[in-house]
Formats: C-alpha cells, sequence, structure tokens
C-alpha cells in the first residue's frame, strides 16, 4: 500500500512493538549502495527481532545466523500492507540503503 517515514523518536518504540509481533517471521537483508549496487546479506533466515539503542544511535536486526546493526540512521520507512508491514528500508550515516524483506507480512 504505502510507506511511511519513522521519526527517530519513534523508533525504539516502534521495534519493540513489531519484534513482540514476530512469530517465527523469517527476513531477507539486502543492502543497496551505488558504489556495491544492490547485494544480498542473506536470504529468509529466521528474525529474532529489531531494536535501537537511542544512545548508540544504532538499529539492530538479530537473526538465528547473523546480527546486522546500521549506526546512526537518516531515514527509516515502513511498508505496510491490508495485511501488515512487509518492508523496512533504512539509510544509514554512510547513504547505503537497508531493505529488510519480511517473509509474511507482520500485522500490529
Amino acid at each position: 500500500m504505502a510507506w511511511k517515514k519513522l521519526e527517530e523518536s519513534e523508533y525504539e518504540a516502534y521495534f519493540d512493538k513489531l519484534s513482540k509481533a514476530f512469530k517465527n517471521e523469517k527476513v531477507e537483508i539486502e543492502v543497496l549502495a551505488v558504489s556495491i549496487g544492490a547485494q544480498k546479506q542473506t536470504r529468509w533466515i529466521p528474525l529474532i527481532g529489531i531494536s535501537y539503542d537511542p544512545p548508540e544511535k544504532t538499529i539492530s536486526i538479530i537473526s538465528e545466523a547473523i546480527d546486522h546493526h546500521i549506526k546512526r540512521p537518516r531515514e527509516v520507512q515502513i511498508h505496510e500492507t491490508d495485511a501488515g508491514v512487509d518492508s523496512i528500508q533504512i539509510t544509514g550515516a554512510d547513504g547505503y540503503e537497508h531493505l529488510l524483506k519480511l517473509k509474511e507480512p507482520v500485522s500490529l
């Protein structure tokens, strides 16, 4: 349906709420940048949670296979359909875009 931009003041509460809604979710993480093109970091791995640490200004995506950290995010956008959240796009301070695709939408 539509992309929604989150404000930094919303990150911590939003990711806590989203993580509580996870039930055996699988995620694919892709990193996009002009210098490297599109690089898949993972392919449908079990997702444990997503969190934001305000003092460190870091978003952490925790899975059974890897931990993926994005320092000083400049922008966070959530893609939501009628079925729920299906993608999260995070632009880091380095300009890299991190695209998290959920295999199944998560309803909040």
